[in-house]
C-alpha cells in the first residue's frame, strides 16, 4: 500500500515538472490597422456687437505738477463725456500712465504725461458718437490709437466652425478611402489649431463731408478652426 501511494506521488510531481517545462507558442501580434491622415478647415462670419476703443490723454508743460493736473482734468473730461453717453464704469478702465521729461537736447526739457483710457461699446450703433464726444469736441483725448469690433458670445461660433472642420476632414477621409477601395472604420486621432477671430471687411473710420459726425462702416468677424484626424479604415 505504501509502495502504491509513492508511485503515486512520484508520478504527480514528475506531470507538474513536465508542464512546466512546456515552451509557450508566442502569440501572434495583429497588424498594425490601416489609417488615413486628412486636414479639415472650418469658419463662420459673424456681426460683431462690441467695439474695443483705445483713447490718448497726453498733456505737456515745464512744470510736473502742473502737467499731471492738466492730465487729470483731461482725463476727468472724457470720462464725464462717456458716463454722458451712458458708457458703464464698469466698461472704462485706465492703464499705461506715464509721466517723461524730455532730455534730447542734453538739456531738461517738457514734462510729458500721458495714459490710456479704455472703453467697450456694447452698443455699436453709438460708436462715431463715442469718439466724436471724447476727441472731435475737445473733450480731453489726443487721439484713438485702437479700434476693434469683437463678438460676446465667441465660443458659440467656434462651435459652428469646429463642426464645419471636422465634416470638411470627414468627407475628404471618405472621398479618398473610397477612391482606393477602402472604407472608413473609426477616427484614431484628433488635434485642432484655431487661429482665432479675424476682421473680414476693412473696418471705415471717416469723417463724412454730408454729415459732421464720424461715421463708422460696420465689418464682420470670422471664426475659423482647423483640424487634423486620423481615420482608420478597412478593404
Amino acid at each position: 500500500m505504501k509502495k502504491t501511494f509513492k508511485s503515486i506521488l512520484i508520478l504527480s510531481i514528475g506531470a507538474v515538472l513536465l508542464s512546466s517545462c512546456v515552451v509557450a507558442k508566442p502569440s501572434q501580434t495583429e497588424p498594425a490597422p490601416r489609417t488615413i491622415t486628412v486636414s479639415g478647415n472650418g469658419s463662420v462670419s459673424i456681426k460683431p456687437d462690441l467695439v474695443y476703443l483705445k483713447f490718448l490723454v497726453r498733456t505737456m508743460d515745464w512744470n510736473v505738477s502742473k502737467a499731471v493736473e492738466k492730465n487729470a482734468a483731461n482725463s476727468d473730461f472724457v470720462l464725464k463725456a462717456l458716463e454722458q453717453l451712458g458708457i458703464a464704469s464698469s466698461d472704462v478702465s485706465t492703464f499705461d500712465y506715464s509721466i517723461s521729461q524730455d532730455n534730447s537736447n542734453n538739456y531738461p526739457g517738457q514734462y510729458t504725461v500721458r495714459n490710456t483710457i479704455a472703453v467697450v461699446v456694447r452698443n455699436i450703433d453709438i460708436t462715431g458718437s463715442v469718439i466724436d464726444a471724447v476727441i472731435k469736441n475737445n473733450a480731453g483725448a489726443n487721439g484713438l490709437t485702437s479700434f476693434r469690433y469683437a463678438v460676446s458670445d465667441k465660443e458659440s461660433a467656434l462651435r459652428q466652425a469646429r463642426t464645419l472642420a471636422i465634416q470638411n476632414a470627414q468627407d475628404a477621409a471618405n472621398l479618398l478611402a473610397g477612391a482606393s477601395g477602402c472604407k472608413i472604420t473609426g477616427v484614431q486621432t484628433i488635434s485642432e489649431f484655431t487661429p482665432g477671430y479675424y476682421e473680414n471687411d476693412e473696418v471705415l473710420l471717416k469723417a463724412s463731408d454730408r454729415v459732421t459726425g464720424t461715421q463708422i462702416k460696420e465689418g464682420t468677424i470670422g471664426v475659423s478652426s482647423q483640424v487634423t484626424i486620423t481615420y482608420t479604415m478597412e478593404n
